[in-house]
């Protein structure tokens, strides 16, 4: 069976909405139009952009046996969640009715890309590994809150808003902190 390399297919998709989309916005700021089909046309493009770059970040680790269906899972999360969006957008679906699903899957899909760019670490100590693993655990935490408000319109008690906060925090220290100390570790 042949073996589909996804980076590829993602990162020529990429170059290419971001060609269009670069295209449409400045034909559209120059021309001074900015009617109901050229915002379509530009939401297109940028939502290819988008999916094509979490299905990306995705695909970097498909060639890994332990990681594969990791890697298949979040191609597939950027897939539906790009179908969904051009549904709504192009009015095939209708947008109020998916417009907490749209949500949903952009969440789901920048965090599964987060979580796969983060697996390329390989950790040089245990201290790594419980870095990585612990930072992990803090993007899902945040996904699922976000998921949880969402479908909740948003009106969470204060005290959640405030444990999201810190969780944020803990996922962006980890998230920088984890690749700077393997190196660090790399080079003793």
């Amino acid at each position: 069976m042949h073996n589909l390399d996804f980076k590829k297919y993602f990162l020529r998709t990429l170059v290419i909405a971001l060609t269009i989309s670069a295209l449409i916005g400045i034909v559209i700021f120059i021309v001074g139009e900015f009617g109901e089909t050229e915002t379509r046309l530009l939401l297109t493009t940028l939502t290819i952009g988008g999916y094509s770059l979490t299905g990306l970040c995705c695909a970097t680790n498909q060639n890994r046996n332990d990681l594969k269906y990791f890697s298949i899972i979040g191609i597939f999360i950027s897939v539906i969640g790009f179908l969904i969006t051009i549904g709504a957008i192009w009015e095939l679906i209708d947008f109020d009715d998916t417009f907490k699903t749209m949500i949903i899957f952009i969440i789901l899909s920048v965090a599964v890309a987060h979580i796969s760019l983060l697996l390329l670490i390989r950790p040089k100590s245990d201290n790594i590994k419980y870095s990585l693993i612990a930072t992990i655990v803090f993007i899902s935490l945040v996904a699922l809150m976000l998921i949880k408000s969402t479908i909740n319109e948003f009106n969470d008690s204060e005290f959640y808003f405030r444990l999201l906060g810190v969780f944020s925090i803990l996922d962006v220290l980890g998230t920088i902190a984890t690749p700077i100390l393997n190196r660090i570790t790399e080079k003793k």
